[in-house]
């Protein structure tokens, strides 16, 4: 009773802090129900969490939970605070305002208390959670795409995608992800068990859907393809042919798409007209000349609190969280040819320290890498924190690995029932 007690509790509040790490009501220019500060309270109690942890298992601290201080550490170091000291040697920044600039690092913090809930539920009761966010996500996407919720936000500038409404975009795709992951090999990734295949194919669909019509994210659905192939490769037959059964009255009644409100007009433009627009070319150029002018050195970043940023400076349309790996070089100038590679590598290294099976969560990785000149990797980690979670419950699930002993082959492993509480 107690365990069964702990363990609702633990999927109740990492349900609400799923909700939280996804960015659902976090306050965007595409989210139409967002709240302001949510986000900075999320990061507040997940830093609030960290310490205390930390406080309170210094002395018998577990090997994943020291691996996930060594990435969190090096993640702050590097990519919040080596910006920020850059910013105020080049531009006169103060300290203070290039942290705030580079917060969203700081999300990797986020994977301590995630880890922590996560344990005390099953493998299957953590994926289902994901998909429970996802789909209210979809849920409220839909509903502010048919104007049927109030649009909190103050101004939208977008009006080529009327309509466009990403509300905890995170959670779609990660539900798509997972869906389409078990439709296509039928067994988890965390603890190898069997899933069934129709019906996280169809909420892989409706996952797709959501993205295409409603976010209207190209780079998503770049994504997506992208995880797909990595994914399920030879596998991918079977899923294709229910994706292509499911759309085959869109293909023979394109109307239909019409009716559903399906913006046709932008992704026609988008394929004549290049997936980009000018506003990023005009940054990426603006980075380039900059770099030449001062021969490649480091720049950091400018907070819009200090001074407007760099709108005096380069426009109203700069920013470098925009143009993924530029932004990336602009922050660290020539010291951007060690700073990648090395920022590649820690996170190759803890993800295979924290479990030997990739599967997912590599194929994952790498497609966001697809589109790394348009959204920044090393700069958001909260995708990361959520990874390297699951990498964790491989090991602790005790997911099927090679050359890794099981919890029954390990010596004076308890035997079952006498497991102590995770921590």
């Amino acid at each position: 009773m107690p365990g069964s007690l702990i363990n609702r509790l633990s999927f109740l509040a990492l349900g609400g802090l799923m909700v939280l790490q996804f960015g659902v009501f976090e306050q965007s220019p595409t989210n139409p129900v967002g709240i302001r500060y949510v986000g900075e309270l999320y990061l507040a109690i997940c830093l609030g969490f960290f310490a205390l942890f930390t406080l309170s298992t210094w002395h018998r601290p577990q090997r994943d939970y020291r691996l996930l201080m060594a990435f969190c550490l090096f993640s702050t170091v590097v990519f919040c605070g080596l910006p920020a000291v850059f910013a105020q040697l080049f531009w006169g920044q103060p300290l203070v305002y290039g942290l705030i600039e580079e917060r969203r690092v700081l999300y990797c913090f986020s994977a301590f208390l995630v880890l922590y809930l996560a344990k005390r539920l099953t493998a299957a009761q953590f994926e289902n959670l994901i998909i429970l966010v996802g789909l209210l996500s979809a849920l409220l996407c839909w509903l502010s795409y048919f104007k049927m919720l109030p649009d909190l936000r103050e101004e939208v500038k977008d009006l080529s995608r009327p309509g466009r409404a990403s509300t905890g975009a995170g959670a779609i795709f990660f539900g798509y992800f997972i869906c389409i992951y078990f439709a296509g090999r039928g067994r988890s990734f965390l603890d190898g068990q069997l899933r069934p295949k129709l019906r996280n194919g169809a909420l892989a669909l409706f996952f797709l859907a959501t993205i295409v019509v409603v976010l209207q994210t190209r780079q998503l659905i770049i994504v997506c393809m992208v995880f797909t192939i990595l994914a399920l490769r030879a596998r991918l037959i079977g899923p294709a042919l229910f994706g292509a059964i499911a759309i085959a009255p869109l293909i023979l009644y394109p109307h239909l798409l019409e009716t559903l409100g399906f913006n046709l007009d932008f992704y026609a433009r988008s394929v004549q007209e290049g997936p980009t627009d000018n506003v990023r070319e005009n940054t990426i150029s603006q980075i380039i000349n900059h770099l030449q002018l001062y021969n490649g050195l480091p720049s950091g970043s400018l907070s819009l609190m200090w001074n407007d940023g760099f709108k005096p400076i380069f426009g109203d349309y700069f920013f470098l969280s925009d143009v993924g790996i530029f932004g990336t070089v602009f922050r660290f100038g020539f010291l951007s040819v060690l700073v990648i590679p090395i920022g590649l590598a820690v996170h190759y290294l803890v993800a295979r320290k924290l479990s030997r099976d990739l599967e997912f969560t590599l194929a994952v990785f790498l497609a966001f890498m697809v589109i790394w000149p348009l959204q920044g990797l090393f700069e958001y980690q909260g995708t990361s924190a959520l990874l390297f979670v699951m990498q964790a419950l491989k090991t602790f699930h005790g997911a099927p690995q090679y050359d890794v002993l099981t919890m029954h082959e390990r010596p004076g492993a308890l035997p079952p029932g006498r497991q102590p509480l995770p921590v």
